[in-house]
């Protein structure tokens, strides 16, 4: 098991501290559904929540997933580093918060010759269309669930990338 998944819980102490409860998972992906990946996700924390003096605040269900074959099987050289970014914002119908996309790495292609995304662009229209209207069973939404109606503006920027490399301290 190279990628479980995990479910985790944030856990909340009577000083207001937090830490997590993470269990990896494995199962048989052809039977199992979401909903019954959330069900368990439930039946667990149901076990947990016994077994600790915190408070269960929430958690997630984080579950790997490998590219699609078709998709590139390396970056392209030269290309855009991931700390350049275009960001998508787009706007809904019931609050003025817009909710922003990121594309880091874009494609140079996609700029017009002013160096401002061009949202004519074949792959850029169709993937904002899709943020708008969705695909079959999904809809990208806010972060407070209202869907996302009209891209309100478009624009390029450097985004500083940590340094995400894992390191390991031994004790003992």
């Amino acid at each position: 098991m190279a990628d479980p998944t995990i479910f985790e819980y944030a856990i909340e102490d009577d000083q207001g501290l937090t830490n997590r409860n993470a269990v990896y998972m494995a199962y048989d992906g052809a039977t199992t559904t979401t909903d019954s990946l959330l069900g368990s996700w439930l039946e667990l924390g149901g076990l947990l929540d016994p077994c600790i003096d915190g408070q269960i605040l929430n958690g997630r269900i984080t579950i790997p997933l490998e590219p699609d074959a078709a998709w590139k099987s390396a970056p392209v050289s030269p290309g855009n580093n991931v700390n350049q970014v275009m960001v998508l914002n787009f706007e809904n119908d019931f609050n003025r918060y817009l909710t922003d996309i990121l594309l880091p790495s874009y494609k140079e292609s996609l700029l017009t010759p002013t160096k401002v995304p061009d949202l004519a662009d074949p792959a850029l229209a169709a993937y904002i269309a899709f943020i708008i209207a969705g695909g079959g069973d999904i809809f990208p939404n806010s972060r407070d669930l209202h869907d996302l109606d009209a891209l309100k503006a478009a624009f390029l920027t450097v985004r500083k990338v940590r340094n995400q490399k894992q390191k390991t301290r031994v004790i003992g």
